[in-house]
């Protein structure tokens, strides 16, 4: 089940290394990739900052280094193109197996880490089981089903969830969306052409759209949180995991309409993963 307080989250982390019950490598689940690599940054700082860091530490290099991904035992891999690359994964390796000067540990961040390939994951698994002792990585998906199995087995998993602030819709977006839900929720057998058409007949732009997901994302994490909405009790409110997976690819969809993704494909998507 993914827990509603990040804060409280990280925090876990950061009391497994207290108490010296320190994991060597986390995958974590997330809705929003950006605010869990900023939070990760942290931890890292935490475990490795020499004056006992806290969120106001400014002046101290080794943060700033972390902060701004220049230090050297710090290293953070992003898909390159659709996939993460074994080349990329070597890279890494030879890093990491590098003595840290400047910190206690070598640390590493792999972001979406769903899009490992086999054959990167594959370099990565002697790696991440038998792992030096100063050696930490973190795993952030948004995705932890599509992570393969052989690194979820090798991963303490966390779950960092995200609160959002949504502006208000106009009446006539809120009645879009109402009957937008209901056709996915009673699995109307022509929701994917309605849901689709339901945007096509009004002269929406991306932002109207990427709003209305913003909306939508905001009634399900209501329901989630065990807030009654009436009004979409159409939407089941028992199967938190169910609730939990469909927060994701909410957030998912909110991320490929704002990386100006083809916004047909996207609905369609969208549809056919919500069913």
């Amino acid at each position: 089940m993914i827990q509603l307080n990040a804060v409280n989250n990280i925090e876990h982390i950061i009391n497994t290394f207290n108490e010296n019950k320190f994991s060597h490598a986390f995958l974590i689940e997330t809705n929003n990739i950006e605010k869990c690599l900023n939070d990760i940054k942290r931890v890292i700082k935490v475990i490795n900052c020499e004056n006992k860091y806290e969120d106001s530490c400014e002046k101290c290099n080794l943060c700033y280094q972390i902060q701004n991904e220049t230090l050297p035992s710090f290293m953070i891999i992003r898909p390159d193109g659709a996939t993460i690359k074994k080349d990329q994964v070597l890279e890494l390796k030879e890093k990491m197996f590098t003595k840290p000067i400047y910190s206690k540990y070598n640390t590493y961040i792999i972001l979406n880490s769903e899009k490992l390939n086999t054959s990167s994951a594959n370099t990565l698994l002697k790696f991440i089981e038998e792992p030096e002792d100063n050696i930490v990585g973190f795993f952030i998906t948004t995705n932890k089903e599509n992570t393969l199995d052989t690194i979820k087995s090798r991963c303490q998993t966390i779950h960092e969830y995200y609160e959002e602030i949504h502006e208000n819709l106009d009446e006539e977006k809120q009645e879009l969306i109402y009957d937008y839900l209901k056709n996915i929720e009673l699995d109307n057998r022509h929701a994917l052409l309605y849901n689709k058409n339901i945007f096509l007949t009004r002269n929406y732009t991306r932002e109207d759209v990427v709003k209305i997901f913003l909306e939508i994302f905001k009634i399900y994490e209501s329901i989630y949180k065990g807030n009654a909405m009436d009004r979409y009790d159409f939407i089941d409110n028992k199967d938190q995991i169910k609730l939990s997976k469909k927060l994701l690819i909410i957030n998912k969809t909110i991320d490929n309409l704002n990386k100006n993704g083809n916004i047909n494909l996207i609905l369609d998507s969208f549809v056919i993963e919500m069913r």
